[in-house]
This record gives structure tokens, sequence and C-alpha cells, in this order.
């Protein structure tokens, strides 16, 4: 495999051909006359027919020949949750030849601010024939170890990418940031004022005794005395030396800011980090950057067609405006793209949530958390790309639709009864959602009141009526209802059939819910307090189920912290123990119980299913695993090695387990050493 790094200088440029600093020139070719070379007119003003098909060869020489063509794949390696990477090219400082790197020491730990993009090694400094023992800093104070720290290298004008021909096909992987490194001397600069204090007091007690006696020798006049310029000691005043730096507060256009907030300080987060020969990197990059283009060549070698969904083409979404930017160099200024990119993680369902989620829950959640959802303008911008591809059909997704939602005015709202309406209360959501799917996602004040009055026999609390109008709309000024998202007419346009489908459907849920009702008797809870209560704690549990599901995604967790997790987004409503102890054991949750934890079961990729079982199994029967011990189970209770990745494996494992400093790979549970502790 050859590996293209696309991160170089500048090319370079060809012998007689004009830079951007002017004609190129060259020592050894001769300059020639004025005129010379040049071809002869004939008598009709023409150049000779011999002088043109020599300037024809000259440009067919010039021209840079197609040598390959090859398939290029795109690999954001961005799949979570099976895998979530960044790729950085890191510019070590320059040696001399005669210094080669392999000196430094041994790589002790790297750290990142993913925010800033910045690295920072640690190196362990060798003992050798260059070191001084007797005059470095204490070893509390990092004496005994080199630090390089990087400086970010940033153009928001351009992208660079890494690119690796792996059996004929190109392989490209965005450069996530480019650091440069250099010295970092900060643990020098904590001891400095230490080891000058003494030095300091000495120099203030021979000023003092200078005072005491009358100053120095009486050589110096007056006249000197005025000639001596003034100096002013910041050791003496300090105690030791002190550095003064300004810092401007940068604005996205560069000039400084008095009144701008101050940054949030990011803090340094430790990484585990593998030699380029171990297993692990190889396993990365067999599995995680060059795949795609082996699992290609693998199938053109068996005249197969790929069906994976990674190795389907690119379908671009045709933005000229976005093209066209993107080729003349205008970026995005960097306040307003990480302003845009953190929106979508506020409501906490980030792309890495709902990636460990089956793909209905995804569907269900999305839904759940908007209410009033646009196919293209919500739920396909923000389901896992792993999901797009597997299940990005539209017919696939429409069919997940329709399990948990209906179809208003081009909009898919959530269904009455999984938001915990039931009678004559769903019965009124659905009338209110059946108004404004034929009006088109508004209803006149009139149309209001004649909702209202439709619902007058049932006798339902206003409080209640209320809460629906405003869980789907908004209420204007003049007394009309607005759907909380607009008329959806892309998705009308793009799916007609749908929309007549729904139309009818409407008429027919109408015709059932009022036959349904009758044969109740159509009874409201309004004067029942114990149905009241029941109705209202059905839609509390209806939400927390939600709640739930999105907690338990990321990882393990225990009862008391799921409980303190769920209280902060319930600010109104005490949530007690025993309701969630509830919710956890009802079959529709899928959650799995590892001794005093509880983790999200299903995930919907059977392979990584089928090894999250077996993770989950060993785990309830023993404090520590390793994962050899994983390994071994899967192959003793599948009959078949484990072909999952050991990235993805640690993945798993840091749901349910920490590992252990200076262990190796040994996990243990999640909270077994605190309980180990107090007992």
């Amino acid at each position: 495999d050859m590996a293209v790094d696309a991160v170089g200088g500048d090319a370079p440029t060809p012998a007689g051909r004009p830079t951007a600093l002017g004609p190129a020139a060259r020592e050894d070719v001769p300059m020639a006359d004025a005129g010379a070379g040049l071809p002869e007119a004939a008598a009709d003003g023409s150049v000779a027919d011999k002088s043109a098909a020599d300037v024809q060869k000259m440009e067919e020489e010039d021209d840079d020949p197609v040598v390959q063509e090859c398939d290029v794949f795109l690999n954001r390696m961005h799949d979570p949750p099976d895998f979530v990477g960044d790729l950085y090219v890191v510019q070590f400082p320059m040696r001399p030849i005669y210094r080669p790197y392999g000196d430094q020491g041994d790589l002790d730990r790297v750290e990142l601010k993913q925010k800033g993009r910045r690295l920072r090694m640690t190196y362990k400094l060798a003992q050798g024939d260059n070191y001084d023992g007797d005059s470095v800093i204490s070893e509390k104070m990092g004496g005994k170890r080199s630090v390089l720290a990087a400086t970010v290298v940033s153009n928001n004008a351009c992208s660079y990418a890494v690119g690796v021909i792996h059996q004929g096909k190109l392989t490209l992987i965005p450069v996530r940031g480019v650091n440069q490194l250099r010295p970092d001397f900060e643990d020098y600069d904590k001891d400095r004022p230490a080891r000058s204090a003494p030095a300091a007091a000495d120099a203030a007690g021979d000023a003092a005794d200078r005072a005491a006696g009358g100053g120095s020798s009486g050589d110096s006049g007056p006249e000197d005395e005025a000639a001596a310029p003034t100096t002013l000691n910041v050791a003496e005043l300090t105690g030791g030396p002190a550095r003064v730096e300004f810092q401007a507060v940068q604005t996205f256009r560069g000039l400084a800011r008095a009144d701008a907030e101050p940054e949030v300080v990011e803090h340094w987060v430790r990484l585990d980090y593998y030699n380029q020969k171990s297993s692990e990197a190889m396993d990365i990059y067999e599995q995680h950057v060059v795949w795609p283009a082996a699992a290609a060549a693998q199938c053109e070698a068996d005249g197969e067609e790929p069906d994976h969904p990674k190795l389907c083409p690119l379908a671009f979404d045709g933005d000229k405006e976005t093209l066209l930017g993107t080729m003349c160099g205008q970026a995005v200024p960097s306040r307003r793209r990480e302003e845009g990119s953190s929106k979508p993680d506020q409501d906490g369902l980030s792309v890495y949530v709902l990636s460990k989620m089956p793909p209905e829950r995804q569907v269900e959640a999305l839904v759940r958390q908007f209410v009033v959802l646009s196919y293209s303008r919500q739920l396909r911008k923000r389901l896992p790309p792993s999901t797009l591809r597997a299940h990005g059909k539209d017919e696939q997704l429409l069919a997940l639709l329709r399990r948990c939602a209906v179809l208003v005015a081009g909009n898919w709202v959530l269904k009455s009864e999984l938001v915990g309406y039931e009678g004559t209360e769903a019965f009124a959501r659905d009338l209110l959602l059946m108004l404004l799917s034929r009006k088109n996602g508004k209803i006149t004040f009139d149309e209001v009141q004649k909702w209202l009055g439709a619902l007058e026999r049932f006798r339902m609390p206003g409080k209640v009526l209320e809460e629906i109008a405003s869980g789907v709309c908004h209420r204007e000024t003049n007394g009309s209802l607005r759907l909380k998202n607009p008329p959806d007419d892309d998705f009308r346009r793009k799916f007609p059939k749908v929309i007549v489908e729904y139309d009818k459907w409407w008429d027919q849920h109408r015709a059932e819910q009022v036959a349904k009702l009758n044969t109740s008797g159509g009874r409201s809870s309004r004067g029942n307090p114990q149905q009241a209560g029941a109705a209202v704690a059905q839609r509390q549990r209806a939400k927390l189920m939600g709640e739930v599901r999105e907690a338990l995604a990321p990882g393990a967790v225990s009862l008391s912290e799921l409980r303190r997790h769920i209280q902060k987004k319930n600010t109104t409503t005490v949530v007690r123990e025993e309701e969630l102890q509830q919710i956890l054991a009802l079959p529709e949750m899928e959650v799995v119980r590892i001794r005093e934890l509880y983790v999200s079961g299903r995930t919907g990729n059977e392979a990584n299913d089928k090894l999250r079982t077996v993770l989950h199994a060993l785990l309830r029967g023993k404090d520590t695993v390793t994962m050899q011990d994983v390994a071994a189970e899967f192959e003793r209770v599948h009959g078949e090695p484990c072909k999952v990745s050991s990235y993805v494996l640690r993945g798993f494992l840091r749901e349910v387990a920490e590992k252990l400093d200076g262990a190796g790979e040994t996990w243990v549970l999640k909270g077994a050493l605190v309980r180990s502790d107090a007992q």
C-alpha cells in the first residue's frame, strides 16, 4: 500500500512556466534574442504550416496525460457507534541530519483539546550521554520529562485530506487539524520563581547593607547620578521574575474587541495511544481506514456488485450556491459554523446517542423530540449516517414513520397514544390534527371555537384542551392556531400518493373514533379525579420512556444516577425511583440489567448485539474482564471467532466498565471499585 499525503507543500513548478513571482528563468538556458526563432510570415501575413504544426506538437507534449483511473472512496471515519475518529497531521520539530529522532525518550502520555484541535505529547527523558541529572529541576515539577505542545495551523478557505491507495483504489480521509509541535517549557516557568528566590533575597540584603552604610563609594558625583538611567527591577518587587504578555481577544474577523466574552477554558483529555506497529493500530487501519477500498476490490475480483451501504455511490444534494461558494473559497465564519453545529446537540439527541438505538427507536426519538417533524429538513438531517446508508430509502423511512406518527400538512406528528392520550382526550387531539391537515396547518379563531364546541358534550377540562393545543400548535394574537412547523410543500411534491393516502385515512379514522366513543359513552375524566390522575400519569410515563432511552444510550448507569439525570429535565415534577423501575421493567424498553447497572439492550446491528450480549453475561458473574476473555467467551458461545474490531469492542467495554490503570487491557465493572472500598 502507498500512502499519499495531501498536506504537503507547493507542487514543483515546471521549468519555463510563469509562477506567482514572475517568469521562470534558468541560468543554464541562454536567453534567446528578440525575434529569434519566430516563424516567418508569408506574403498574405499567415504563419507557415510547418510552424503551426510545431506549435500544436508542443501543446500536445505539454499536456499532462492521464496515466491511470481509479475509484475514489470518501471515508470520514465517522460511523457511530462502531467507529468515530479524527485524523491529525502532526509536524515534529526539525532536527539536523546528524541527530535523528529516537533519543527523545519514551512516549508517556498523549492529551487532546478536541474543540481547540490541539495535541500535547509528553516523553520520559532518556538518560543517555546527553542527559545531565544535576541540572534538571525536581521530578515533582516534571523535570525528567519533555513536553511537545501543538500550535494549530488552520485555513478555513480550504480543506486537506490524506489519501491511501489500496489495491488500485483511492481512499480519502479528511484532515481534522494540522498540529505543529514545539517544546513546552511550562514546568520550567513554574519552577523558575522558586529557584530565583534565594538570589533575589541575597540581592535585597546587599541593597539593604549599602543603604545602611550610606551608599557606595564617593567616586560618583551628582553628574553621574543624574546621567544614570532609571531602572525598575520587577524581581525585587515580586520576589521573582515576571512575564508580561498581551493577549488580544479575537473575533472571527481577526479584530480585537474589548467587550468580547472570555473564552471557556478547555481542559486536556488524556488519550490511549498505540504504536504504529501494534495490532490495535493495524486493526484501525485495515477495518476503519482502507476497508471500503479492500471490500470493493474483493467484490471486483469475485465478479460481484458491492451491495454494502458504505460502498454505494454518493448522492449529492445539488446545492449550487454551496458548490460555487466552496470552489471560490467562500468559507463560513468559524463562529457561525460552530454555533450551527452546536444546536443539534442541545436537545441531547446527538448522532452518537441516536446511533446506539435501533432504527425504529431513532425515528421515534426524533418525532418525540420535535413532536411536529419535517421529513427532509429535520428527520433526514438528524439520522446517523449508518442509518441513512442501511435504511435511508424513502420507502423504508416512511414505513418507520407510519409506526409512530401521522401526516399533517406535509409534516409528521407523534401519534396520540404514544403521547399518552386515551379515550376522549385522544379523540380531541386527533380531531384537531385532522382540522390542521385539511386547512394546511392553520385554523382560524372561528374554527377553533367549532373544535371546542364539538367537544362540549365530553366536558373536558380547559387545562387539558390547552395542553393538547399547545403541544402541536402556536397560538397567534388573533386566536388562531398554527402548526409548529410550516406546511412541508416539498414533501407534498415528492410524495403525492402519501398525501392522498392520509387524506382518506383521516376521514376513516374520524368515523372509527366517533363510533368508538358512542359505544363507550364518551365519558370524560373531568368528573372522576382518579381517572384524571391516571391520564396525567400515563402522559408522564410516556414522556419518561423516551427520556430513559436517551439516558441509557451512552452507557450503563445506576438507578440513582438515572433518577438524577431525569430529574434535571423535569423541574416541575418529582421523579421517583419506583416509577423508573416500572418503566425499566417494560418489555418494549429492552433494557438490560447488570447487577446494579442498567444499559440499553438491542442496537439493531446483529453482530454488535451478539458481542454485547456475551460481554453483559460475563460481567454479571465477575467484576473484571479482559479483551481476551470476551473474545474467548464469544467463540465458545457462537462457535466462531469474533469479527468485530478491537476498537468497537473497547467502545462496548466503556459502556459498562472502566479501564484499570497500569493493568493492560483489564476492565472493571462500573462502580465495582467503589463498592469494594465501601465494604
